[in-house]
């Protein structure tokens, strides 16, 4: 099998790669379209409603006027009622759309490399069509369909563009096959549910060890201004963190917040007890 029934059987059979064009402009300009024929029909309502001898529409539907037809009165209400549907129809489907996720970077990699190999696509397309795969200032137009995991887990997220390359570069090829198809053969795919899961025992670890590792810093530590330093060092590695693993600021700030209060509140009680 070749040409779209080849590329849809490969997108079905591998999760994410699937990748389609927002044509977000072409979007857009047809709503700004929309707008502005909504524009004028609302100022062709408001010039016939100020003219006495045509204005009986607003009191009586329709009892037509001397210089307009009743139907051309009703064209235009039906034209606006149309245009309105629509209008409002395109802004929640775009709205909608723009909430999908755009596919990582190597994912539209991959898809190239399927397209370009004669196992894969062979480089069936021509033309125009041909840009979807060669044209790089589409990319940002690109959505996928699926639940890109990833991208709702900050840590998975930098798991998977910072560590994976390091670990698949020294250990990874040697311990996980490449991928089945034989387009694909030299390709190793980390999923991002097991990113996911490396995430969350990370962080069980980092949860456990950093408040027992700054107590007993500060346990050892006598003097009082030394304490402070180590508290204001331990708070910025563990903003650090919390920046890497937190999905938004206000959690980084208030999660550091507290850690620096409870590492003061243990200070001034071990001072408490020392006297």
């Amino acid at each position: 099998m070749t040409g779209y029934g080849a590329l849809a059987a490969m997108m079905a059979n591998n999760n994410n790669i699937e990748a389609f064009r927002r044509f977000s402009n072409l979007n857009v300009e047809n709503i700004l379209h929309m707008q502005a024929e909504l524009q004028h029909l609302e100022t062709v309502i408001h010039e016939v409603r100020a003219i006495p001898e045509l204005n009986s529409f607003d009191r009586i539907w329709i009892d037509s006027p001397e210089n307009m037809s009743e139907d051309d009165i009703r064209r235009i209400f039906e034209r606006s009622r149309t245009l309105l549907d629509q209008y409002y129809r395109a802004l929640l489907r775009t709205a909608r759309i723009n909430s999908l996720h755009r596919p990582p970077k190597e994912n539209l990699e991959l898809r190239r490399q399927w397209y370009d190999e004669e196992s894969g696509g062979d480089q069936f397309l021509y033309g125009v069509e041909a840009g979807i795969f060669r044209d790089s200032s589409i990319e940002a137009d690109m959505l996928t369909l699926g639940d890109n995991i990833g991208s709702k887990d900050a840590l998975a997220n930098f798991l998977s563009e910072k560590v994976v390359p390091f670990y698949h570069r020294f250990v990874g090829y040697r311990l996980h096959r490449s991928m089945a198809e034989k387009a694909f053969e030299r390709t190793w795919e980390y999923r991002p549910e097991t990113l996911v899961h490396a995430g969350n025992a990370i962080c069980m670890l980092l949860s456990a060890v950093i408040p027992a590792s700054s107590i007993l810093v500060l346990f050892s530590v006598k003097s009082m201004g030394a304490r402070l330093v180590a508290i204001s060092m331990m708070s910025l590695v563990f903003s650090f963190l919390m920046n890497i693993i937190a999905q938004r600021r206000a959690d980084v700030f208030m999660s550091t917040t507290a850690f620096a209060a409870v590492l003061v509140v243990f200070v001034g009680s071990a001072n408490v007890m020392g006297n």
